[in-house]
């Protein structure tokens, strides 16, 4: 499949959640919004760049390369560039999806964010 293609598809997916979710999200997020999670429940912790998909104050529904190992349950510190200040939380992963290329997954934040992002 084509990279592109399965990150449109996964774009298309993600704005038809939205859609259907009555909760306040960040929208619209910066144009490549990134952020850095830090999965530290492992013998050493490990870094993985995501691309940040949706935001609320809740949690984060983030997308990354299929061969950064995430796994449900997991605990990561997740940092930010909002478009005011960076935001740093603690997070855990609450569910994946798999797609040849790439793999979504949502955290939950421990403490709701500042809406102000």
């Amino acid at each position: 499949m084509d990279p592109f293609a399965a990150h449109e598809a996964v774009m298309k997916r993600a704005e038809q959640l939205l859609d259907r979710r009555g909760e306040v999200h960040r929208s619209p997020l910066p144009e490549n919004a990134h952020a850095e999670v830090c999965f530290f429940n492992r013998s050493r912790s490990s870094l993985v760049m995501a691309e940040v998909l949706e935001l609320s104050a809740a949690g984060m529904r983030l997308a990354a390369f299929a061969d950064q190992p995430v796994e449900e349950g997991e605990r990561c510190e997740i940092k930010f560039q909002g478009c005011e200040s960076p935001q740093t939380s603690l997070a855990t992963v609450r569910w994946i999806k798999q797609h040849p290329l790439i793999q979504v997954f949502g955290v939950e934040f421990d403490q709701v964010m500042n809406q102000s992002l």
